[in-house]
Formats: structure tokens, C-alpha cells, sequence
């Protein structure tokens, strides 16, 4: 019998990073930063590739990790059990008989076969979802990874014999891939080809992909043998305020109030080195404060509008539904 005392640590990756003079070279040109920054990740990849690297989709969800124990959990990164909130994954894991620990990513994927992070972030929200929600937003779990098999531990194997577990695991008895009810489990396959699958990513407008050396053990930590590449984009935006700091970014602020073409755009709170923050902030201080042009409620926070020709250069990842930029940190600054 599995024996789970304490939640289980998930592998997590580390991020292909790319040389910042490079993307600060290219100023407040949002364009030829995001080009530049794709022509950095392919020359990355081209050295992973002989590192004996593979590649799998990066999905735009909440990490899970499926326990089958007395009955089957649900337990996300941190811990937190999201067994009740996600009934139609309980139902689709069920196909699977034994005892079992898979890893994967719980989605929603639209009508249009795009994923949308919004309505999966509500479901996992959600601790008790009714009917019409689940309707609404039905979410699927992609497995990537198993870490137990039959009560056997796979954590020791390396990432290929896993997958090749995996696959059997998902396989009825004429070596098939299942299909689960509502096909709301389904196995994530891996491409040998980065910069095929890379080039797939940024036509589909994807999150990126995570790239895993074959013969990785399956570590309860951060490890550089997965990386995550991100399909960053790179946008210039007006300084509209700032938010007030806290902790060590007291002294200093929280975030940049962004704005294009007088649309809010999102708070970008990180990517500072020590001069930019003081940089900013002399700058920030010296402008003159002004009627807000957006709400408080609308920027998520209290804020200091100020007028000011402050512009920056961020990047993100894809936008909200209101046009809000999701993670946008700072490159550099005019």
C-alpha cells in the first residue's frame, strides 16, 4: 500500500534563460525584443538537443498530482487536496484500476481546442462546484508523468521508462491508448524535434514547452534536467502610477501601473535590480501626481496615479479576456 503521510513534492523546472543585454538592446521596441528573444531560445535549444533533451507541450493550467490510495485524490503543488473541486477528473481517473500517483496539468480547453487559464483558475477555485459551473468550464487532466505504477515506485527510473510505463498504463490490451469517459484524462507525448516543436508553440500562440533529459530521475524538487521555455512576449507601455511598497520594497515601490494607448494593461512588479528600483523611484517621486485613469478596483489595488514620460519595456505571458497582461515583469526603461 502506498504509504502518504505528508503531501508529495512534485518535480519542478528550472527556466531557459535568456543573455537580458540582448533584449535591452533592442530599447522600448516590444517587436524586436520578442524576436530576439525567439532567436536566443532556438540557439538554446539547438545545445539541449545534443544534451539529449525531449520536449513536451507546457500546458496553461493548475499542476496535479492523482493519488490512487483508498479511493482516488486530487493534491496540487502546495499541498491543498482539490479531490471535491474537480468531480469529472475523479471520474475519468476511475477508468484506471490499482494504486497509482500520475502527474499532469488540469486544462480547460474552449471550443475552439485553445486553452483558457481564467475558467480553469474559477474551477480550482471553486471548493464546491454545482452542476452548471461544471458545465460551463468542464477541465481535463494531461499526464505527463507517473511516479508510482501497481504500488511500485517509478521515481528511480529514468523519464523514458516512465513514459513508456505511462503509455502502458493509458493502453487497453491491443496496446491502444484509452479513452476515457468525456476523454478527460489523456496522455501527454513527447517530440524529439525542440525547434519543430518550439516553432508549433509560437504558430499556435501556446505557453511554450517543457523539455526533460531522457534519462532524468523523477526529483522532488527544483532540477535543471526539466526546464521550462516560456513563449514570452515583449510590449512597451506608458507609466500611468505606482503602487506603494512593502517589506524590503518599501523604501522603494510595489509595481508600475501600465498603460497602452490609454488601456490598462497590468502591474509589472519584478525584474528590478537594486539601480533600476532607485532609478525608477527618483523618477517616480520627481513627476506630479494626477487624477487616476483607472480604478482602483480595476487595477486590483490602491495606486498613485502620476503624470510622468516614464515608458518601460515588459514582458508577459498571453493576455486576460479584458486585455490585461498576465505576469508582465520589467526589461528596461527609457
Amino acid at each position: 500500500m502506498i504509504q502518504q503521510t505528508q503531501p508529495i513534492k512534485p518535480m519542478l523546472c528550472h527556466e531557459v534563460e535568456v543573455d537580458g543585454s540582448l533584449l535591452k538592446e533592442c530599447g522600448l521596441d516590444g517587436q524586436a525584443a520578442t524576436k530576439a528573444y525567439q532567436r536566443a531560445i532556438v540557439e538554446a535549444l539547438k545545445n539541449l538537443m545534443i544534451r539529449g533533451y525531449v520536449a513536451e507541450r507546457k500546458w496553461d493550467g493548475t499542476r496535479l498530482l492523482a493519488i490512487s490510495e483508498e479511493g482516488i485524490t486530487l493534491q496540487n503543488r502546495n499541498g491543498v487536496i482539490y479531490t471535491i473541486r474537480l468531480p469529472e477528473v475523479i471520474k475519468g481517473l476511475q477508468a484506471f484500476h490499482g494504486r497509482w500517483i500520475l502527474d499532469g496539468e488540469v486544462v480547460f480547453i474552449d471550443a475552439n481546442g485553445e486553452e483558457q487559464f481564467t475558467p480553469c483558475q474559477r474551477r480550482c477555485a471553486t471548493h464546491f462546484p454545482d452542476f452548471l459551473l461544471i458545465k460551463q468550464f468542464p477541465v481535463k487532466m494531461e499526464v505527463f508523468d507517473i511516479l508510482q505504477a501497481d504500488g511500485k515506485s517509478m521515481e528511480n527510473e529514468p523519464y523514458t521508462k516512465r513514459k513508456d510505463e505511462l503509455m502502458e498504463f493509458f493502453a487497453d490490451e491491443d496496446g491502444v491508448l484509452q479513452e476515457c469517459p468525456e476523454e478527460t484524462i489523456q496522455y501527454v507525448q513527447f517530440e524529439t524535434d525542440l525547434l519543430l516543436e518550439w516553432k508549433e508553440a509560437l504558430r499556435m500562440n501556446r505557453e511554450g514547452l517543457i523539455v526533460k533529459q531522457v534519462d532524468s530521475l523523477y526529483e522532488h524538487d527544483r532540477s535543471y534536467r526539466w526546464l521550462k521555455v516560456k513563449n514570452w512576449r515583449f510590449e512597451s507601455c506608458d507609466v500611468v502610477g505606482f503602487t506603494a511598497g512593502e517589506g524590503a520594497r518599501g523604501p522603494f515601490f510595489g509595481s508600475l501601473v501600465l498603460a497602452q494607448n490609454d488601456k490598462f494593461r497590468g502591474c509589472a512588479g519584478g525584474g528590478f535590480n537594486e539601480w533600476e528600483l532607485r532609478k525608477t523611484k527618483d523618477t517616480l517621486t520627481d513627476s506630479s501626481p494626477t487624477e487616476q485613469p483607472f480604478s482602483s478596483d480595476q487595477v486590483g489595488e490602491p495606486y498613485k496615479a502620476i503624470k510622468t514620460e516614464l515608458q518601460v519595456l515588459v514582458k508577459y505571458y498571453q493576455t486576460t479576456d479584458a486585455g490585461v497582461m498576465r505576469f508582465p515583469i520589467f526589461i528596461t526603461s527609457n
